[in-house]
């Protein structure tokens, strides 16, 4: 049986070379090819077998790399092939550092019958062992079909490469009806970019992880002007998560996850006084500023990524309540016990920035005091209310007027009335939000 180079192999590797750091890639197991087995038995085979799998840095971090090449045997995944990626795995956990893949791949290789799928559960296994473990990041560069579409999800992280990349459970032509327009079920995914775009989202985020749960998350140096900076006119922002939240962050820089997801919700990570933050910020969509059953879907997962990797949580909230649509009431229960137990179960330092107004039992669910948030601060500006102002008052006092309304606000909503009740640590300007922020962030130093 002849061994032979595949051309594709090329563009697989400078995929590979563009992410990483120039000079760093090491390949391992490029001889490795197809065997012989009782229904395989081809005059010639392909190196690597259709992955390319080895180790470099990425800004001087170790990461370990698998790729897919599409031009092997119909861009299947098969025994060896399979047996390469686990081996990969098992290296990055033992090494406790990320590993990154770059997916092609249309499905399963049925010339290898049984010892490709064995090599599928063993995948989905280690997968599973090292999502307590290391970050686990995968970019679809091209079809992601069949089992490997489940691999991917067990990422931590998927981005799609725009025009290229596409996940699917079954091809098209076996898909009995379509979702809306879209032929296939919609994958939960980081977002669709340029392959540039994925190379600087990846970086990025190696940059922010520790590379093991093992570790605590480097904190950057930062300069005593940057450090001690005003957020003026921070409150113009108001309903515009992302805003506020680059307003905050250090470099005005927000990595965000799910980006093309659900937007009542913001997620993904910034940099305060050079520590990084995960945050989950209520955001202002198409005039309606409503939780909905995904935004706490993508709550959930930010949140749980944070407890594994020890990385500080900060909320920022801003909601009339529940939105109110159909698929609000069939899916938001279980959406938001995902959420609240994501919550309720971290031991990350969380800190909860309240910054306009709330409505309802969306409160209590969104890092409030009595859910375990540490720290509270809200603008003097917001408030929180059981019902809208305007009904709660015509409830309490039997009729409405402006004064009247007034008098409940005072007493039962505003900032000021949280904080007397302590549901609130601190009331205060919108443009001390940072300073206040990293004042609560270096209390908890010696948890490090």
């Amino acid at each position: 049986m002849k061994v032979i180079a595949s051309d594709e192999r090329t563009a697989v590797i400078s995929k590979v070379m563009e992410l990483l750091d120039p000079g760093s890639f090491m390949e391992m197991g490029e001889q490795v090819s197809a065997r012989y087995t009782e229904f395989y038995h081809p005059d010639s085979v392909m190196e690597s077998d259709g992955v390319v799998t080895g180790y470099g840095t990425i800004n001087g971090s170790l990461v370990f790399v698998y790729a897919q090449d599409n031009e092997v045997m119909g861009g299947t995944f098969g025994e060896q092939h399979g047996r390469k990626i686990v081996d990969l795995y098992e290296h990055a956990i033992k090494a406790k550092a990320p590993i990154i893949g770059l997916l092609d791949c249309a499905g399963f290789r049925i010339e290898e019958g049984l010892d490709g799928l064995y090599q599928f559960a063993k995948l989905y296994k280690r997968e599973s062992e090292a999502s307590q473990i290391i970050p686990q990041i995968v970019a679809v560069i091209g079809q992601c079909g069949g089992g490997m579409s489940i691999a991917a999800q067990l990422a931590d992280f998927v981005f799609i490469e725009k025009d290229k990349g596409s996940i699917f459970v079954n091809p098209q032509r076996v898909v009995s009806n379509a979702i809306g327009d879209n032929p296939y079920v919609e994958a939960a995914d980081d977002g669709t970019f340029e392959w540039e775009e994925i190379v600087k989202n990846i970086r990025s985020i190696v940059g922010i992880l520790p590379s093991s749960s093992k570790f605590m998350p480097d904190i950057l140096e930062v300069s005593d002007e940057e450090l001690n900076r005003s957020c003026d006119d921070i409150d113009d922002s108001l309903g515009d998560a992302r805003a506020i939240l680059a307003e905050l962050s250090d470099d005005g820089q927000l990595v965000e996850c799910r980006s093309s997801g659900d937007q009542s919700m913001v997620t993904g990570f910034i940099r305060i006084a050079g520590m990084p933050l995960g945050v989950v910020a209520c955001n202002e969509y198409e005039g309606k500023k409503r939780i909905t059953a995904d935004g706490c879907n993508k709550a959930a997962k930010l949140i749980d990524l944070c407890t594994r990797f020890h990385i500080p949580l900060l909320t920022i909230t801003d909601t009339d309540g529940y939105n109110t649509d159909s698929a609000t009431e069939t899916f938001l229960p279980s959406a938001a016990e995902r959420m609240v137990k994501a919550l309720a179960a971290s031991d990350v330092p969380k800190i909860n920035l309240v910054t306009g107004s709330i409505v309802g039992s969306a409160y209590s669910m969104m890092n409030s005091k009595g859910l375990g948030a540490d720290y509270v601060f809200m603008w003097d500006s917001a408030n929180v209310s059981i019902v809208e102002p305007r009904q709660a008052t015509e409830v309490i006092f039997g009729e409405w007027s402006s004064g009247l309304e007034q008098q409940f606000r005072d007493t039962q909503s505003s900032a000021v009335a949280l904080a007397r009740h302590g549901f609130a640590d601190k009331v205060i300007m919108p443009e001390d939000s940072r300073k206040y922020i990293i004042g609560a962030l270096q209390t908890f130093v010696n948890s490090r």
